[in-house]
C-alpha cells in the first residue's frame, strides 16, 4: 500500500489545481464571448440573499434577476454582488440592476460591476 500512496499524495494536489484553472478559464471565456458584441441593459432582482458582513462593512449578496431581450425573458440566478451594508436596505426586489450580455446570445450575461451605480 505504501508504494502506491504517493500517487495519491500527487493527484490529489494536480485535481484541486486543476480544478481551479478549469474555474477561472470559465469565467474567463464567459468574459471574452460578452466582450465581442455586448449589450448593457437593466435587470431587476427577484430574489437575493444576503450574507454575512466583513471587518470592512461589505457583504456579498446572490441574487437572481430578470432580463428582457428580443421578447423573451431571461434569469440568471446566483450571481454575486458585493455592496456596503448600509446599502443593504437599498437593495430590494425589484430594483434594477446593470448587467451586460453577448448580443447573439443572452444566456451569456453578468453584472456589470463596472457600472457609475453600483459604485460607491
Amino acid at each position: 500500500m505504501s508504494k502506491y500512496s504517493w500517487i495519491i499524495a500527487a493527484i490529489c494536489p494536480a485535481l484541486l489545481i486543476g480544478s481551479v484553472i478549469v474555474y477561472f478559464l470559465k469565467g474567463y471565456c464567459l468574459y471574452l464571448k460578452i466582450k465581442k458584441d455586448p449589450v448593457y441593459v437593466k435587470a431587476k432582482i427577484v430574489n437575493y440573499i444576503p450574507g454575512s458582513p466583513n471587518n470592512m462593512g461589505k457583504v456579498d449578496i446572490a441574487i437572481t434577476y430578470t432580463f428582457m431581450a428580443d421578447n423573451i425573458v431571461y434569469t440568471k440566478g446566483k450571481e454575486n454582488l458585493t455592496i456596503d451594508t448600509r446599502d443593504l436596505n437599498k437593495d430590494h426586489i425589484g430594483k434594477e440592476v446593470p448587467i451586460v450580455y453577448y448580443r447573439k446570445d443572452p444566456n451569456f450575461c453578468k453584472i456589470d460591476i463596472y457600472d457609475e451605480s453600483l459604485r460607491n
